[in-house]
């Protein structure tokens, strides 16, 4: 839920997630990502840092007002009790690693907030990593689709292997999803943890630098991670026309035969794109 949306609440609202839908779609856990841009030319006091806190604060105000539907999970056996209890899991994640501004501290605190999972890079390059789509890269004013190229020679940095490090200590789950190929690589060769693609498909079926490469997926299985497939029509057809439930069996079956279903997570990215073109339009189907 987006910070700036102050008119909506978790149990419903015009989202394509809300507790409603949750319920209807019969959710086990969702993950709740803090999505923080690195970055803002609006804005010349903006500090991701502070607007995550912000995003944050909110999350358990919405969390707490619903506790009989929905409850946070620390540990694995948080996500069992709620089972048990008949309530729905949230996962607190935070999307863009940049908002540790560099500081192994602010890691460490985000995961003293309850954060359980954070992806390394959103679509900038920040003190962590650089990723496959780069934002200060793209030719706003131009009329063409951007053309992108997966990223081979920019990989994680000397804190991000630190970060990498501090997260398998602490039990917070490495999200690799924007990550460039050549960040993806380092991570699945440092990490002692499964780490996961949160919101990625397969790029044999659809060539899209966001989707992962058959090797790629080779990797994560040894690495026992988990791929998330994304509904978002860009990364799911070929034409980017139109997304069928059909078109992302696609991707479960073509990832299923290649290293199986144990890896394979439902990765949707409600409310991160739009539903004009999919078929999933949100949580309740």
């Amino acid at each position: 839920m987006a910070l700036m949306n102050t008119d909506n609440n978790l149990y419903q609202s015009d989202n394509m997630i809300d507790l409603q839908k949750l319920q209807k779609g019969d959710y086990l856990l969702q993950c709740f990502a803090m999505f923080v841009p690195y970055a803002s030319k609006d804005d010349k006091k903006y500090s991701p840092f502070e607007y995550c806190n912000k995003m944050i604060d909110r999350y358990y105000n919405e969390i707490e007002k619903y506790k009989d539907i929905i409850l946070p999970a620390y540990t694995y056996e948080d996500i069992e009790n709620n089972i048990k209890n008949n309530k729905i899991t949230s996962l607190l994640t935070i999307e863009e690693g940049g908002v540790c501004l560099g500081n192994i501290e602010f890691l460490r605190n985000f995961y003293r907030l309850g954060v359980r999972m954070m992806t390394l890079t959103w679509n900038f390059k920040n003190e962590i990593a650089s990723p496959n789509i780069d934002y200060f890269k793209i030719d706003r004013d131009s009329k063409e689709k951007p053309k992108f190229e997966p990223n081979l020679t920019d990989g994680i940095t000397d804190f991000g292997k630190e970060v990498v490090k501090e997260m398998n200590r602490l039990g917070m789950v490495i999200d690799c999803s924007h990550l460039g190929d050549k960040g993806f690589y380092d991570v699945v060769s440092l990490s002692e943890k499964p780490i996961v693609c949160s919101h990625s498909c397969s790029r044999t079926v659809c060539n899209h630098v966001r989707n992962m490469t058959d090797d790629m997926l080779f990797k994560l299985k040894e690495n026992g991670g988990v791929v998330g497939i994304n509904y978002c029509k860009s990364f799911i057809t070929k034409d980017g026309s139109f997304a069928s439930i059909k078109d992302v069996v696609k991707h479960i079956v073509y990832i299923r035969d290649l290293i199986g279903i144990d890896y394979i997570g439902l990765g949707s990215d409600f409310d991160g794109i739009g539903n004009s073109d999919i078929e999933l339009k949100d949580a309740s189907m």
